[in-house]
């Protein structure tokens, strides 16, 4: 026997039902999970009840000029308003045999491994939804849906957050153009890849410095003007570019991810996992869009 450790991993049967065990190399080589970027670099709010809200002033008391001994101005006073979100829940629902769990013996664990894959679905999930979820399907309200159609948790109805490329070549130009759009309130930006290595290069070809940062769960970035520029998976198009202050990037723990096992009904472990969550976008955010990478 060669110098490797031999186990047996998880493979399809024919059928595609199940998983059947084989002998192979120790390592189990993943190619469908991408890492949930977003979903781990957003403020997580632990949150006790179901509805989210905000109060803020949409509106400042008057002052005026008067003379010596006039008479003063009237009363005023601030206005104010409130905004909500409501929190969602998220499910997956799992299922791994008798049969298959004996077949595995001691050599690898099928419920652990079929639980932390249904596990890492979730994450990824939510990290989707954070960037594109418009609210259908009992889903959240992503970044994109906050910016571009309900912005009623940011802006205070004093703008809105969309600045257009107009379908011209992306600029630095623009870039600044739409960081001057949030007033400063950024600490973030999210883009694709592509994306990512244009303004690299636009930054090379005006030989300003290139630096990199680190953010939360230890991903290494590149920056621009001090910003850290992120990537994920679950959101990429080379049209758009998401800006936004982390802090009010606000996941909504109602409830975090929780095992539970079901009732048998056959020969199988049957469970779930779920958690409830909700997504509060404040502040000024910005979706620079419309631009090409040419």
């Amino acid at each position: 026997m060669d110098q490797l450790s031999i186990r047996k991993a998880l493979d399809l049967a024919s059928s595609g039902s199940y998983l059947i065990p084989e002998l192979v190399n120790e390592a189990i080589r993943d190619y469908a999970s991408k890492e949930p970027v977003l979903a781990n670099i957003v403020a997580r709010v632990p949150w006790a009840t179901n509805t989210y809200f905000i109060r803020r002033r949409v509106a400042l008391p008057s002052a005026s000029w008067s003379t010596d001994g006039g008479s003063l101005p009237g009363a005023s006073e601030s206005t104010f308003e409130k905004k909500s979100k409501t929190v969602k829940y998220l499910y997956t629902r799992g299922e791994v045999t008798g049969p298959m769990q004996a077949a595995a013996g001691s050599l690898y664990n099928a419920m652990a491994l079929e639980v932390e894959a249904h596990q890492r679905a979730l994450v990824e999930q939510l990290s989707t939804d954070i960037a594109t979820a418009t609210g259908a399907s009992n889903a959240i309200e992503g970044i994109l849906h906050q910016i571009d159609t309900n912005d009623e948790m940011n802006w205070g109805g004093t703008g809105t957050g969309v600045v257009s490329g107009g379908g011209s070549a992306i600029t630095l130009l623009k870039i600044d153009e739409a960081i001057d759009a949030a007033r400063g309130e950024v600490d973030i930006m999210v883009t694709s890849r592509a994306v990512r290595r244009k303004i690299n290069a636009l930054l090379q070809a005006q030989q300003q410095f290139v630096d990199s940062v680190e953010v939360a769960a230890g991903f290494r970035v590149l920056t621009y003007d001090g910003i850290p520029i992120v990537t994920d998976l679950h959101w990429e198009t080379d049209t758009d570019i998401l800006m936004f202050r982390r802090a009010d990037a606000k996941l909504l723990v109602h409830k975090d991810f929780t095992f539970e096992e079901l009732a048998k009904t056959k020969d199988s472990v049957d469970f779930m996992i779920k958690g409830y969550f909700g997504f509060a976008l404040e502040g000024r955010p910005v979706h620079l869009n419309n631009f090409t990478l040419a």
